[in-house]
This record gives C-alpha cells, sequence and structure tokens, in this order.
C-alpha cells in the first residue's frame, strides 16, 4: 500500500538549537558534532547514521549566497528578524514501490511545482521503516519564503532586511489554503508517478472520513516512546491481517482512475504544468510561466483533436502519452469481493473491536478530485 505524508512546518529564528545551519547539516548529514539536530537525528533508537542520504542539492540561492547553502542559512540564522521565522521545512513522503529514478523524478517535480522561485535546500532520505517492513523514502525541502524573481544585486544584510528595503516574504505559506494546494499537488503528481510505472496503487490527501473510511487513524508518536509505537504498529497489523488496509488501497485507486480519466496526459511535464498552475492560480508574477505551461496544455489537447491519419503520421515525432489502463470494473470487482469477505462474521467482530466501518465504493458521492 502507497503511502502518503505531507507537513509543512516553520521555525521561528532562536527557538531550535542549531537554527537554520543546524536543521541544514541535519539534511546534509553533515557536521556530525556540530550541528544539534544532526546530532540528535543520529543517536536516535534506529539511525541510520549517513547511510539513508540517497540525494540532496539546493536551488535559487541569491548572487550573495555564492552558490553555497551553507553560507545562506548561516546569514539567515544572523540576519533574520527576532521571533521571524527563520525557514520552512517541508517533509514529504516519496512512494517505496516505484524505482529510484522515479522517486528523485517525483522529487524534482515536487520542488519545481512548489518552491522553484525560493531559496531551498532539499535532501532525500530512505531509512528502513519502524515496522520492519523496508526503506522508507521522503523527500525534505529547507526553505525561505523571501521571493527574490528578479535579481537585486543586494548584500546579505539588505537581502534580509524587511520590507521595503530588503526582499520580501511571500505571506501565503502562512495560510491554510496554501497547505491545502501543497497537499493536492503531491497527491496529484504521487500517483501519476505510480501510474507511469503501471502500478494498481494511489495516494489521497483526504482525510479517513472525507474518502469514506471510518476509523481510528494510526497515531505515531515521538520515536523515543518505545510503548507508543508498539501500540501503532499492532494496531497497523491488526488492519493488515483482516483485510482492511487492502480495502482502503481499492478505494484510492479507484477514485484516482476517475481522476486520471479527465487529464489529456499522465506526462511529467502535463501533470508539473497543472499542478503548478493550480498552486499559484493567484500569482500573476513572470516567474511562474504561467503563459508557457497553458500553451504546453492548449498543443497537448489539440493534437488529441487532429484526424486519425494526421495523428498516425506525427505519432513518430512525439512520445506516448502515459494513460490508466486497469479497467474501473476490474477494481469495483476487486472492491466488492473484499467487501463480501469483511462482511463475514468473524471478520464483522474484529472490524468492530477496531472501530472500523467499511463504505460500499459504488455509493459514494465524491469520487475524485477534479482540476
Amino acid at each position: 500500500m502507497a503511502l502518503y505524508h505531507v507537513h509543512l512546518s516553520y521555525v521561528q529564528k532562536g527557538q531550535q538549537a542549531g537554527g537554520a545551519h543546524g536543521f541544514h547539516q541535519y539534511l546534509s548529514r553533515d557536521g556530525v558534532g556540530e550541528g544539534v539536530q544532526c546530532h540528535r537525528y543520529l543517536e536516535r533508537a534506529n539511525g541510520q547514521g549517513k547511510d539513508d542520504l540517497i540525494a540532496q542539492g539546493h536551488g535559487h540561492l541569491p548572487a550573495w549566497a555564492q552558490d553555497n547553502p551553507e553560507r545562506f542559512w548561516t546569514m539567515a540564522d544572523r540576519l533574520e528578524r527576532a521571533k521571524g521565522p527563520a525557514f520552512f521545512h517541508l517533509q514529504v513522503t516519496l512512494p517505496r514501490e516505484v524505482s529510484p529514478e522515479a522517486r528523485e523524478a517525483l522529487a524534482q517535480d515536487i520542488r519545481e511545482t512548489l518552491v522553484e522561485c525560493y531559496p531551498h535546500s532539499w535532501a532525500i532520505h530512505a531509512p528502513m521503516a519502524n515496522d520492519g517492513s523496508g526503506l522508507q523514502p521522503h523527500l525534505h525541502i529547507q526553505f525561505s519564503t523571501r521571493r527574490e524573481d528578479i535579481e537585486h544585486h543586494l548584500s546579505a544584510e539588505e537581502w534580509f532586511k524587511q520590507a521595503p528595503r530588503g526582499i520580501v516574504k511571500d505571506a501565503s505559506w502562512f495560510t491554510k489554503g496554501r497547505l491545502h494546494d501543497v497537499r493536492s499537488a503531491v497527491e496529484l503528481l504521487s500517483n501519476a508517478a505510480l501510474a507511469r510505472e503501471g502500478l494498481a496503487l494511489a495516494v489521497s490527501a483526504k482525510t479517513l472520513e472525507a474518502q469514506g473510511l471510518s476509523r481510528d487513524p494510526a497515531r505515531y508518536g515521538s520515536a523515543h516512546d518505545t510503548a507508543d509505537l508498539t501500540r501503532t504498529m499492532t494496531y497497523r497489523a491488526q488492519l493488515r491481517s483482516i483485510g482492511v488496509l487492502e480495502y482502503e488501497a481499492l478505494t484510492r485507486y479507484a477514485g484516482w482512475q476517475d481522476q486520471a480519466h479527465q487529464l489529456l496526459s499522465l506526462d511529467r511535464q502535463y501533470v508539473t504544468d497543472l499542478c503548478r498552475d493550480h498552486v499559484w492560480r493567484y500569482d500573476r508574477s513572470p516567474a511562474r510561466e504561467r503563459e508557457q505551461s497553458m500553451q504546453r496544455t492548449f498543443d497537448l489537447a489539440m493534437r488529441d483533436r487532429q484526424p486519425t491519419r494526421q495523428r498516425d503520421q506525427t505519432q513518430e515525432r512525439r512520445p506516448e502519452r502515459t494513460r490508466v489502463r486497469q479497467p474501473t470494473h476490474t477494481v469495483a470487482r476487486q472492491l466488492r469481493s473484499l467487501v463480501a469477505s469483511l462482511e463475514r462474521e468473524d471478520h464483522v467482530a474484529a472490524g468492530a473491536a477496531l472501530n472500523i466501518r467499511l463504505y460500499d465504493r459504488e455509493h459514494e458521492q465524491d469520487r475524485g478530485r477534479g482540476w
């Protein structure tokens, strides 16, 4: 079952030991003896050392940082205003089911969609999952909301000043709407990545209740709380053994098929353009390249309207578009079979003990997200 997790937070200046620079060391696994955040991570109960670092990088740093993220975050610690956000942190789970190359491509699409115009550092980590089921790859993005669309050739001291003298912060990152858009974009990008690999899996940004599923969510506390972790793992094992997780996976995939059939394509460029234009629909900055992405979408739509003979003639000049191929009725049949199995007397008793209520997928009202 593909996992979905998106967490967005910000850290105020002086709130965290090690600051922005220490957190950058945590991402890059550098300075074990110096970065407090990194040291704390490596000393956790199931620490993986530096072995879980898969890839790292940075982007859109101002000229004064000289393409050096450590310099940028050190100056952020020094020059950001007191009690103001020193940086934002976005953490996203990457599906383990896809190939490593597809995961790195997905991470790149997420960065391009959400933070390409902000100074940022990123890293992909792949530690062992707590339940021992395999690696749990995820993406970290550390970014400043100061957005410099056009280079102003400022010094670091001037760059971090408050508006209008310095670079203005993007206040949209403090709104709930921004978080909802981020979650929806990650859902679509992840599902498209799974589909391009030919996997009948999907994730959902919706709550269990919004998906028509009613059970207690698996709550993960501190990684250092062994008793709490054991309870959560036991609960998930119960859900897996009685088929609840399998049912939920099929339900999510059915909803994704409904959404996917409304898309022109699942190609990376098209899906990234779609997500970017949705997330930044209120942003009229030319830096967002809205006109270019809209033109690419228009060209793709017009190719579908070409006569059959003309399409055949141009087929060799363009790559084949990727679509979801598994028929919807196949998933519906699997769901009906699984529901019948779960409704047997022995499973009803087990489900009642876990506070689980199952819904018939065919009678749900909300069957996908239309963009």
